[in-house]
């Protein structure tokens, strides 16, 4: 049973020491149960751009990800993971920073759960029961490679600091197999209708200073779309990507600072064939030490292939296990 008083107690704290949590979202598409329920509530085979099993493979991300944070970013506050109420076998549950979320502490309507879909997830986050005023959004995919100080992404006066990409937003739909592009284009339609005519840069893919209460605001702003997409079980086109509309909102608003990319602040690794281009792509990441990257899984042949390449990488990067993982360091209360 939710303990309303305590979370109330804990975002009152939070907001007054100006903490920064960190909220996870994860999954183990290998996990049997999930298989089930997902075959179960697929009407029809789902395409591999949308659903495939790597959409939903964990190869240990989180804990190297968990790794990372804890080594690198020293002012996270507690860490929340929402998950469709599975745990990682080597999470430490009674970790004192830690707290679990299960998808129907945020989900209004229980009917659209179980869902599949990670728009439809990330569409209630400003819900998670006593989470800080600003939150730090990650994938589990999603890696620190040296220290991260504050200002990279929280300016002097407070507000939220978020990267983008040098390329716009699709003018147009592109690939009908693109369900991502299809995404952002919809995002663009949806933002020239409501601010007019504007360059609206991508927003990187990795890690993104989300403000509750404007991811509130920013939901009631398109209540209809984000209700759509919360109903998706599964990625469908035209569909919200929540945390775009709110980077544009926000900007408009003078309530975010945009800061442009380069590959020294975030990279991006595509785990996909030849494996000799991923195996380069990796070295680069060794060699340059980005402040953040992500290595996206899109590796549907052999996937101990890539699980192998990929925990060695990992490994190598990150060896030391933090006091998230049962077996490791003791937790440290704060």
């Amino acid at each position: 049973m939710r303990n309303v008083f305590r979370e109330w107690l804990d975002r009152r704290r939070a907001e007054a020491s100006g903490q920064v949590d960190v909220v996870y979202t994860w999954v183990d598409g290998g996990d049997p149960e999930f298989r089930r329920a997902f075959e179960h509530y697929a009407s029809a085979p789902q395409p591999t751009t949308a659903a495939g099993a790597r959409r939903f493979r964990d190869s240990d991300e989180l804990r190297y990800s968990l790794r990372s944070l804890e080594a690198y970013v020293p002012w996270a506050g507690r860490i929340f993971l929402v998950t469709n109420g599975q745990v990682p076998r080597w999470l430490r549950r009674d970790h004192p920073r830690l707290r679990l979320v299960r998808h129907e502490d945020i989900f209004p309507d229980a009917s659209h759960l179980p869902t599949f879909n990670s728009a439809a997830i990330e569409s209630h986050l400003h819900r998670i029961p006593g989470i800080s005023r600003r939150f730090l959004y990650l994938n589990d995919d999603f890696f620190f490679g040296r220290p991260v100080a504050r200002d990279q992404f929280v300016t002097a006066d407070g507000r939220p600091r978020i990267w983008v990409d040098t390329w716009e937003l699709p003018f147009s739909d592109g690939d009908p197999d693109d369900l991502a592009v299809q995404w952002l284009h919809y995002a663009r339609d949806l933002l020239t209708a409501a601010l007019g005519q504007r360059r609206l840069a991508s927003p990187i893919h990795g890690p993104i200073m989300l403000d509750r209460k404007a991811l509130g605001r920013v939901e009631s702003r398109w209540r209809r779309d984000f209700a759509r997409t919360s109903a998706s079980r599964f990625r469908v086109g035209r569909m919200v990507m929540p945390h775009v509309l709110y980077v544009h909102w926000l900007a408009a608003r003078g309530g975010c600072e945009l800061s442009v990319n380069s590959a020294e602040q975030c990279s991006f690794v595509m785990f996909q064939p030849p494996l000799a281009r991923v195996e380069q792509e990796l070295e680069e990441l060794r060699r340059i030490r980005p402040l953040c990257f992500c290595i996206n899984d899109d590796w549907d042949d052999a996937p101990e292939t890539k699980a192998d390449l990929l925990r060695r990488f990992l490994e190598d990067c990150f060896p030391r296990a933090s006091s998230f993982e049962t077996v490791g360091p003791a937790p440290a209360d704060r």
